[in-house]
């Protein structure tokens, strides 16, 4: 059960949800990120629930990617970068001094824009993360690959074929691919920036079937500019502009009855 609360967070966040604490995966409070002098994101507060799908729309440039890219700390290899508040994971600052940064991302996966399968077999893609972690033995690695490409609905079509080059794969089946690259390391949360783009309606029906069915281990959090998907696989909904937060709600609500005009405007197509 939530309800809309007025936030206790005194700028940029005029709205929360009130969860189930034990149901919290990642709390984000007063972030700020700046890029050089420009700041990206201003005074931003949300709480994350697990084994939900949390949606992040709003305008080109508004900073949804650089929100989402600060969870797993990938924002942290552009010179420049500056980043002030806290994220907790299962509690746990992952800014703080003594957490190790490949942890973090270990537990934090995430699946870009466009599907970047190295230019290796589809096998030794999924093992990458594996090997570089020190995976033991030869069928324990070979067991979770299957369970990998299983989970990322994409075992049936590779199968027989685990030594082909991941680049002879269509669009959709390498974006697959790197989803289950991404879960083999088995993550806590699984991190989306718009990965159904440059994908045809096919294979971004099927990318969107297989979310709402990882929701079910993972906890998801989504970047996506088509309103029609954020609509249709979230549960819950956060709308940026200009680097602030103007509403988080659960999705049915901000798409039927949202409390912000400009959020109206903005699913509405009227702006954006």
């Amino acid at each position: 059960m939530v309800k809309l609360v007025h936030s206790p967070y005194p700028s940029g966040h005029r709205q929360s949800i009130v969860h189930n604490e034990t149901n919290i995966r990642i709390s984000i409070r007063d972030l700020n990120i700046w890029y050089a002098s420009a700041r990206a994101v201003k005074d931003v507060s949300l709480d994350i629930e697990k084994n939900k799908v949390t949606a992040i729309i709003g305008p080109s440039g508004c900073g949804k990617s650089t929100l989402i890219r600060a969870v797993n700390r990938m924002n942290d290899i552009i010179p420049g970068v500056k980043v002030k508040g806290e994220i907790l994971l299962d509690g746990k600052n992952i800014y703080d001094e003594d957490i190790d940064v490949v942890t973090i991302r270990k537990m934090v996966g995430m699946v870009f824009q466009r599907s970047n399968p190295f230019p290796k077999s589809i096998f030794e893609n999924v093992a990458y993360g594996l090997k570089i972690n020190g995976f033991p033995g030869k069928k324990k690695l070979a067991e979770r690959i299957e369970q990998s490409l299983k989970d990322a609905a994409l075992w049936d079509e590779v199968k027989d074929r685990l030594g082909d080059s991941a680049l002879d794969l269509s669009g959709g089946q390498q974006q697959r691919l790197c989803i289950a690259r991404a879960l083999a390391v088995e993550p806590e949360v699984v991190l989306f920036d718009e990965p159904c783009s440059a994908l045809d309606p096919v294979a971004t029906a099927r990318i969107e079937e297989l979310i709402q069915e990882l929701k079910e281990k993972y906890t998801i959090v989504i970047v996506t500019h088509n309103m029609q998907q954020a609509a249709r696989i979230s549960d819950f909904c956060t709308f940026l502009m200009l680097g602030e937060l103007i509403e988080f709600d659960k999705t049915d609500k901000i798409f039927t009855t949202p409390s912000k005009k400009v959020t109206e405007d903005y699913i509405t197509g009227r702006f954006g």
